[in-house]
């Protein structure tokens, strides 16, 4: 009987009776990919556009992102596939664009704008904001948290997660073609 591999980061879970005296195989092999989950780090190059990561790559805890580029990216993930992820914006654009985690899924995705630091949490489908450190955050001089930043313009799909209320400082701009879902029991307030 051949090995099964876990969902979520793909380790070994070799079968009854496999690696008999070589043990150490998937065990080492498994310890890495352990290892670089809670402290890799994955660089990705915004200039080359959106892009499916791979296995190697979202194994990684932190996803490092630079380079210039001129309209949003898109980093998706393979449907199914869940976990947390700390996500540097660390590239350069003209324009506001951002960059964009999703899943293959088809859930809600979450934008990364440029500067922030982000850990992200994604359930298979849908993408969740945890923290944010950077723009999208309260700011001010010295140790004041008097100013809240938000961007101006919805480009992707978004649904408020049920019974939770959102705010955003307008005017805000909805793309066409773009949808905002709030559900019964939900509110979004623009101020």
């Amino acid at each position: 009987m051949p090995s099964s591999f876990t969902t979520n980061k793909s380790l070994e879970q070799p079968a009854n009776g496999a690696y008999v005296d070589t043990w150490n195989v998937p065990v080492n092999a498994d310890l890495g990919i352990i290892d670089k989950a809670f402290g890799g780090v994955t660089a990705l190059n915004a200039t080359s556009g959106s892009a499916a990561l791979t296995l190697t790559q979202y194994q990684a805890l932190m996803l490092s992102v630079s380079g210039a580029f001129s309209s949003d990216v898109t980093y998706t993930i393979p449907a199914g596939v869940g976990g947390q992820w700390v996500v540097i914006n660390n590239a350069t654009t003209t324009n506001g664009s951002r960059i964009i985690m999703s899943s293959l899924g088809g859930g809600t995705n979450v934008v990364v704008p440029l500067g922030d630091q982000v850990t992200v949490a994604c359930d298979g489908t849908n993408f969740y904001l945890v923290t944010v450190v950077g723009g999208s955050v309260p700011t001010g001089g010295g140790t004041d948290a008097v100013f809240y930043n938000n961007g101006q313009t919805v480009t992707t799909n978004y649904t408020i997660p049920t019974s939770n209320n959102s705010g955003t400082f307008g005017p805000v701009t909805i793309n066409s073609g773009v949808t905002v879902t709030v559900p019964s029991g939900s509110t979004w307030s623009i101020v």
